[in-house]
């Protein structure tokens, strides 16, 4: 785990100082909204979560890290895990200041694929992280927004760690590995 940890704290020292947002980023996050489940989120909400998303799919594009791989890719096109970093199947989770992993319980009715990813290898470890942006709203342009590494754990850990929350659903507790 060490040695996956290092790496990724290298990958996230290439979105230092900040990643200004730009209307390439807005358009991708228009086209992600389309491809996602809104849930019970209001738009305001839903918004700011896919912005979470753009940083996988920014390290992507720059080859900074691997995508997932097509035979992995569901009809729709997701996937249980965001990125590849040599034998490792991640999936990045945004995380909120107090260091919580929120699952709805929505979410642990509709993703039963969580689980079988695991199961199959197509899910090892997640990684949590912070975004920091400007201001507590979707991203605009121009916005710099900075990300900070908390930690990256086993998946199958994670999953058999969830505690009953007060909020329906579940929660993980995240270590910071400082």
């Amino acid at each position: 785990m060490t040695e996956l940890l290092e790496k990724l704290k290298t990958v996230f020292s290439v979105t230092e100082p900040g990643l200004v947002i730009d209307k390439d980023f807005l358009q991708l996050r228009e086209d992600m909204k389309a491809r996602l489940n809104q849930g019970g989120r209001n738009d305001f909400k839903f918004t700011k979560d896919v912005d979470c998303l753009v940083l996988e799919e920014w390290l992507i594009k720059k080859n900074i890290v691997l995508g997932p791989l097509p035979e992995h890719l569901t009809k729709n096109g997701a996937c249980v895990y965001d990125v590849r970093v040599d034998d490792a199947y991640i999936d990045f989770k945004c995380i909120d200041e107090n260091l919580y992993y929120n699952v709805s319980e929505q979410k642990l009715q509709t993703h039963p694929w969580v689980q079988e990813g695991i199961d199959a290898g197509r899910l090892t470890h997640y990684c949590f992280y912070r975004m920091h942006r400007p201001e507590d709203r979707p991203l605009q342009e121009n916005d710099v927004v900075t990300f900070e590494l908390i930690n990256v754990l086993n998946a199958q850990d994670v999953v058999d760690s969830l505690m009953p929350s007060q909020f329906n659903g579940k929660y993980y507790k995240v270590e910071n590995y400082v």
